[in-house]
């Protein structure tokens, strides 16, 4: 068994090594208090040495080589804050204002005149506007009403045709618009900001589709890439104001199994949407 003596020694020889290697008073510092509390210990018994004071040595020793990663990460968020900031303040403002055509236009909704101006869709070939050979379109409901947003009081405070919602999960946050005013509405993915991963630079604005339409949730998807059989997001926002959101990585998943669990992912679920 080693003795204390020779231990405390042992640290000595070990500590002078590393001044004289990194030259740096203030890099030793946190190893010269921790050896006092280590020599206090050894010069009291156990009972009479302050466990709160060293343990504080020892967290403090434990985040020293993170002080670069705390740095950037509490950029990173407040960066995000200001993003987040930017949308609320420029961005929302233009999704109220715009006129219906111009939203839909931006977001690359075609043939918008004659969807708008139609006063009875029997009269518009809806396959139009699905897409080509894509497995989404079996769930797709082209005539929808967004009971959601008209019956909640999360979104309808005050009766709005138009709601802009800023929905968020662990990661990003996303805008959606939603367009009610008109016999055909319209749910639009207006905006996308993420806290990670930067070099992706978020979702383009695009026409979202909604397959399931209810009292008490709305589940909708983004559209579908050309080389995936399925849409890689898929979406739900609760009466209660509730958000899910299922990140189809493999383009692979119908959204059956969504649908199916819809109310279970509700009931789970720690994030929400706030009308802007």
């Amino acid at each position: 068994m080693i003795k204390p003596y020779k231990f405390i020694v042992c640290l000595l020889i070990f500590f002078s090594t590393l001044f004289i290697t990194t030259n740096s008073q203030a890099a030793v510092k946190p190893f010269v208090e921790l050896f006092e509390q280590i020599f206090k210990f050894f010069g009291k018994r156990a009972d009479d040495v302050p466990l709160s004071d060293a343990g504080k040595k020892l967290e403090d020793l434990k985040g020293f080589d993170k002080t670069d990663e705390i740095i950037q990460t509490t950029e990173t968020s407040k960066n995000f804050t200001n993003e987040i900031t930017n949308f609320r303040i420029n961005k929302a403002s233009e999704l109220k204002n715009s006129t219906n055509d111009n939203l839909l236009e931006s977001h690359g909704v075609k043939n918008v005149d004659k969807i708008t101006e139609a006063v009875d869709l029997s009269e518009i070939d809806i396959s139009d506007f699905f897409e080509d050979n894509a497995a989404i379109n079996t769930f797709r409901i082209f005539i929808w009403s967004g009971r959601v947003f008209r019956a909640s009081n999360s979104f309808n405070k005050p009766d709005t045709n138009r709601v802009v919602a800023e929905c968020r999960d662990n990661r990003e946050v996303f805008y959606f618009t939603a367009l009610l005013e008109k016999k055909k509405k319209w749910l639009l993915l207006s905006g996308n900001l993420k806290n990670v991963d930067k070099n992706n630079s978020g979702f383009k604005k695009q026409n979202l589709y909604v397959l399931t339409d209810i009292d008490e949730y709305i589940i909708f998807s983004t559209q579908t890439p050309k080389n995936k059989k399925f849409p890689l997001h898929y979406f739900i926002i609760s009466k209660e104001g509730k958000f899910y959101h299922f990140n189809n990585v493999y383009g692979t998943e119908s959204p059956e199994y969504i649908i199916a669990n819809a109310n279970k992912k509700i009931d789970e679920t720690k994030f929400a949407c706030l009308k802007l």
